[in-house]
């Protein structure tokens, strides 16, 4: 008996910025940092398999979280999302149930050149040319297997190339021109341009952020600046407003208050000193009325006797 050929591949290619491709952002946002890991995951079922898809139902999605170690909530939130975001094909999601993408089957494409059939079934099939495999195996005609292959390959990359160009270095230009007018416009042009440009970029791409919104903040953060006479050693590098997000802080621009200077303090003057001052009468016993009138009587005797001797 025969052996089965295996349909599925080897390998597969990951690129080296898979965590900054604004799709595998924007599932990350939504799912949480485990997302990729769970996709990879599902990749690597995909390719190993089938080579270009696989069917998607509960058997599968258990599996999945059982050899990442995780919740199959977990795993159907990220496959929803993926194909809410274009990395699976949605349409064929809908009629047959199975994950797949026109960049999955490429690459199978690519990567099982050699096999003696590497179809696709017209069904599932995402690519726009009508591929017929004739049977010839890579040992009976190597020479000009290898030139077919390098050629497709080579066409491939232009392809690929020219839709790149197109649809990605417009919107690229844009920001990376808007970005140069933002870090012009902060008060200390210091830090890490590259990784600030790659925050603004993804923010902007995943629709968090505008132009105008950084532009305004920016510009708050000056005036709080210059209305508190912050030190150049106390502003936040550009670089670090940048890659913290602080166009999502709030900043103070109200002009501070100035505090009055307090008044020199006034003894308040006693009622003794006032020129209207008039003391209080004080009620007096008969008995200190008495004393007093013979202290005074007593007075006005020696006062005479004293004129007496004088006088003699």
């Amino acid at each position: 008996m025969a052996r089965p050929i295996k349909k599925g591949i080897d390998y597969f290619p990951l690129d080296v910025d898979f965590l900054r491709d604004i799709k595998i952002r924007k599932v990350m946002r939504a799912c949480g940092s485990a997302a990729p890991t769970i996709l990879i995951c599902l990749l690597g079922n995909i390719y190993r398999d089938e080579g270009y898809y696989m069917k998607w139902d509960e058997d599968t999605r258990f599996l999945v979280a059982d050899d990442v170690g995780t919740s199959e909530a977990s795993v159907d939130e990220v496959v929803k999302k993926s194909i809410q975001v274009g990395i699976f094909d949605s349409k064929l999601y809908d009629q047959h149930q199975i994950l797949t993408s026109h960049g999955i089957q490429e690459r199978y494409k690519k990567a099982a050149y050699q096999k003696s059939d590497s179809s696709i079934d017209k069904k599932y099939d995402l690519l726009n040319v009508n591929h017929i495999d004739n049977g010839v195996s890579n040992s009976g005609n190597p020479v000009n297997h290898a030139e077919s292959t390098q050629s497709k390959v080579n066409e491939s990359k232009e392809e690929e190339s020219k839709v790149n160009n197109t649809s990605l270095s417009a919107p690229a230009s844009r920001i990376q021109e808007e970005f140069a007018i933002l870090w012009g416009m902060h008060p200390r042009k210091v830090g890490d341009q590259g990784v600030a440009f790659d925050t603004y970029k993804n923010d902007v791409l995943l629709g968090d952020i505008t132009f105008d919104q950084v532009k305004t903040k920016i510009e708050a953060y000056k005036t709080q600046i210059e209305l508190n006479g912050t030190q150049t050693t106390y502003i936040k590098t550009a670089g670090k407003w940048f890659t913290e997000r602080c166009w999502n802080n709030e900043y103070d621009t109200t002009t501070p208050k100035v505090p009055k200077k307090p008044s020199a303090r006034q003894e308040p003057i006693p009622k003794w000193a006032q020129p209207d001052y008039q003391a209080p009468a004080q009620e007096r016993t008969p008995e200190q009325e008495a004393r007093d009138k013979a202290q005074i009587e007593a007075a006005l005797k020696k006062l005479k006797e004293g004129r007496d001797v004088n006088a003699s």
